[in-house]
């Protein structure tokens, strides 16, 4: 969980950074935010899908296909990373014009962003290693992968900013700059860790050949988990760009109140990625009750996670907020829509770890039909509306409260229903 929890933290870190360099780059560095979590998110698969089938095979009690899922998954990763980096330098004013940031947040986030999708392939590697590393039960190594890499994210952050210990006050391009350093040295960490020392020799990745063959298991996982979080990210993208098509002040309100529902809901999602590695090592080794106690017991974990987040942003509220910006409009406006950002978290907290037992389960098509309908029947029509009707960032922040309690319904009834356990064997 704690693994989990050190993105946001960065996250978190560097969006108070660069908030004090004004409105301006904590605009665009929002617009960028919510295109890149597309990206990661979308991508997300290589852990999540690795995770599953890793652990199945573990649980099964077969370390060569663990290391061969896991060759594959670092190969698709790489070229991922090199395409999708690629993509995005040529592809930056179209993606910034389509947000539609004013001119002077455009130029900014431009740079910002084309620096930064420099470290799409070593991010997706660390993807793969985390959900090898998940699948063989092993959660401390990614918890400290994570921790340094996010650590030294952070420093450099400090560093390039601002123009300490020596260096130039670079601003937002030295954020961007801090991101692809630190990520390649998690990237490279990897490889490293894979290839070239003896942790790895029980599953045999030296010896792997590509064969397009084994691709399809990750393909057949992956594509129903990118399509579920690309709904999820339309959404979120699609929120962020009406809310620039408001005001640059209502844009940095919805940025902060994002990181502050992120920090909570990925820190919640440490339960998920437990309780996934563990489902899909019993269902593995064909012991389906010990996966439905797993759910049973990380729902209450999960509900009392959220308890007591809602319950520390909720006394925290002004300092929290002051973290962040000076900016008086700013202030006014994160008031206004906090307790929608706080008060829906404990129940939030039952959606995430149910999301990690049915990934886990390998049900991964239920949840893609259910985002789907979501994302573009509920959040997106209701965002569009709050630009359209003038409800401004309240409207926003009701559609996505409206928007998480149509995922609790489904997933608390499939989960029930316990139709997922025959999800798993005709899948891999």
């Amino acid at each position: 969980m704690l693994a989990i929890a050190s993105e946001p933290i960065l996250s978190l870190a560097d969006t108070a950074m660069i908030g004090h360099l004004g409105v301006e780059p904590l605009a665009a560095r929002a617009i960028a935010g919510a295109l890149f979590a597309g990206i990661h998110w979308i991508f997300s698969f290589l852990a999540f899908g690795t995770t599953t089938l890793v652990a199945h095979h573990y649980g099964a009690n077969e370390p060569w296909r663990c290391g061969e899922m896991t060759f594959h998954a670092l190969f698709l990763a790489l070229v991922s990373g090199i395409a999708i980096a690629l993509c995005g330098l040529f592809l930056a004013p179209l993606l910034f014009s389509l947000m539609g940031a004013e001119e002077s947040v455009r130029a900014l986030g431009i740079s910002y962003f084309r620096i930064r999708i420099l470290a799409l392939p070593f991010l997706f590697l660390f993807y793969a290693a985390v959900g090898f590393l998940r699948g063989i039960q092993n959660t401390r190594l990614p918890m400290r992968i994570a921790f340094m890499v996010n650590g030294l994210n952070i420093l450099l952050d400090y560093l390039w900013i601002y123009g300490k210990a020596g260096f130039p006050a670079l601003g937002l391009t030295g954020a961007a700059w801090a991101s692809v350093a630190a990520q390649a040295i998690g990237g490279i960490l990897c490889l490293k860790l894979f290839f070239f020392s003896s942790y790895t020799e029980r599953y045999g990745l030296r010896s792997q050949a590509l064969s397009p063959r084994q691709l399809l298991p990750l393909f057949r996982i992956g594509h129903e988990i990118a399509l579920r979080t690309a709904a999820l990210q339309l959404a979120l993208i699609f929120a962020t760009a009406m809310a620039s098509r408001m005001s640059a002040v209502l844009l940095a309100s919805h940025e902060i109140a994002i990181q502050l529902w992120l920090l909570i809901s990925y820190t919640i999602d440490g339960l998920a990625v437990a309780g996934q590695a563990l489902v899909a090592k019993y269902l593995g080794g064909h012991r389906a009750d010990r996966s439905y106690d797993v759910g049973k017991r990380l729902i209450l974990w999960g509900l009392g996670t959220g308890l007591l987040f809602a319950a520390t942003y909720l006394s925290l509220k002004q300092p929290l907020i002051a973290l962040f910006t000076k900016s008086p409009e700013v202030i006014d406006t994160l008031r206004g829509i906090f307790f929608l950002l706080v008060f829906f978290q404990p129940l939030n907290g039952i959606v995430f770890v149910l999301d990690g037992v049915l990934i886990g389960a390998s049900d991964t098509r239920f949840l893609m039909w259910a985002m789907l309908i979501g994302s573009l029947g509920i959040f997106i029509p209701i965002s569009w509306l709050s630009l359209q009707l003038g409800w401004g960032l309240t409207g926003l922040w009701i559609g996505f409260t409206l928007f998480m309690a149509w995922r609790l319904a489904t997933n608390l009834l499939r989960f029930s229903n316990r139709r997922w356990e025959s999800a798993f064997p005709g899948r891999t």
